[in-house]
């Protein structure tokens, strides 16, 4: 009796909690449908440079599924510094020279996969295109004699004799995979724990009573929250230039750019995550709904900051990436750490990350309109 009285009780405080209730049947739901949209077989469109018609002509199985353009070494380099490109490819059928951008490694797998096995497709229909001619040869009654060796070379063509060597643009030759997603990483764990802590900090300055004694002063709403920003923002900072130098320092995250832009940029992330978290801790009555926006926050900015290709995924949802904080952050920090960016190349990035800033600093102002009591 006493265990259905608790199980009623449950059922019936899910059943007032609409928000749990909600996050409990469409969190799982979004999640699964974002990961449907990222974690897919479709291979992504490249865009791919190559020196002359011999290149292209080696790797013509290709031609279809990339847009392969002709054009010079230094073309290619200021397309690199465009982000217009993926690779450059020089050389011959003994050698195959690839210069990957290096700033993306969602696509060197793909790339390297599908020019060896475009190599392999051509060399295989050489190798078919000799043996007929010697054939036609064979056949011919002119021709009375054919050096079998040369025919027996024909036939014994090795389909793999051909050297491929990769080289990055940006970045070092010899990046592992942690080096490529490390400047992502530091950007995400940053924007994460800051709207974390914030977040339960500023709830708990509410459910104490703390804010509503501020609000019955005559102290201004927008004093209110930027002494909370700086004030808070103080130690998310030093948090943010502990992951910075830990992450390169320590873990050896590979870093070709300032340090000191580094620490800008995470001072950035850190104060846009302290005003959204301080925003999003508005609607929420305890610590627990705090950790209930996470799924909706925090996990879609995940799949979309670069950790995963987003390419191949439809418009709108390549548009929505670019609403998302952490789409910025991670441009900035990859732009600084793999490119060796300055700052007037991620300025447009950091611009976007302070607007987010002064906007969700303004709702913060708007939403304590409603605490105030008098």
């Amino acid at each position: 009796m006493r265990i259905s009285a608790m199980v009623c009780r449950i059922i019936r405080q899910f059943l007032r909690d609409k928000r749990t209730l909600a996050l409990l049947i469409i969190a799982p739901m979004l999640v699964l449908t974002l990961m449907s949209f990222v974690f897919t077989d479709e291979d992504t469109k490249l865009n791919i440079g190559v020196e002359n018609s011999n290149v292209k002509n080696i790797l013509s199985s290709m031609d279809e599924d990339n847009d392969i353009s002709i054009m010079s070494k230094k073309e290619a380099e200021g397309k690199f510094e465009d982000k217009g490109l993926d690779a450059y490819i020089y050389g011959d059928e003994k050698k195959l020279n690839i210069l990957l951008n290096g700033a993306d490694n969602s696509v060197i797998n793909q790339l390297n996969k599908n020019v060896q096995e475009a190599v392999k497709d051509y060399m295989t229909k050489k190798g078919e295109d000799n043996k007929k001619i010697i054939e036609d040869l064979a056949s011919n009654p002119m021709i009375s004699i054919i050096n079998k060796d040369f025919a027996n070379k024909i036939d014994s063509i090795d389909i793999n004799s051909t050297e491929i060597e990769t080289y990055n643009y940006f970045g070092d030759n010899d990046m592992s995979t942690i080096d490529y997603i490390g400047p992502l990483l530091i950007g995400l764990f940053i924007f994460f724990f800051v709207f974390l802590i914030s977040g339960v900090s500023f709830l708990r300055e509410r459910t104490t009573g703390t804010l509503e004694r501020l609000l019955a002063t005559p102290i201004k709403r927008y004093e209110i929250v930027f002494g909370y920003l700086i004030g808070f923002g103080i130690f998310t900072i030093v948090q943010s230039a502990i992951i910075s130098a830990f992450s390169i320092g320590i873990l050896k995250i590979y870093n070709g750019g300032s340090i000191g832009l580094i620490l800008l940029i995470s001072t950035i992330i850190a104060l846009c995550a302290l005003s959204f978290g301080m925003f999003v801790s508005s609607y929420a009555h305890n610590e627990l709904q705090v950790m209930q926006f996470i799924p909706i926050v925090i996990v879609p900015q995940v799949f979309f900051c670069g950790l995963f290709s987003i390419r191949n995924m439809a418009e709108p949802l390549q548009i929505l990436s670019k609403c998302m904080p952490l789409t910025y952050a991670s441009n900035a920090l990859r732009g600084v750490m793999t490119c060796g960016y300055n700052l007037q190349q991620i300025s447009i990035d950091l611009l976007v990350l302070i607007g987010f800033t002064v906007v969700f600093a303004i709702l913060n102002i708007i939403t304590l309109k409603k605490h105030r009591i008098w």
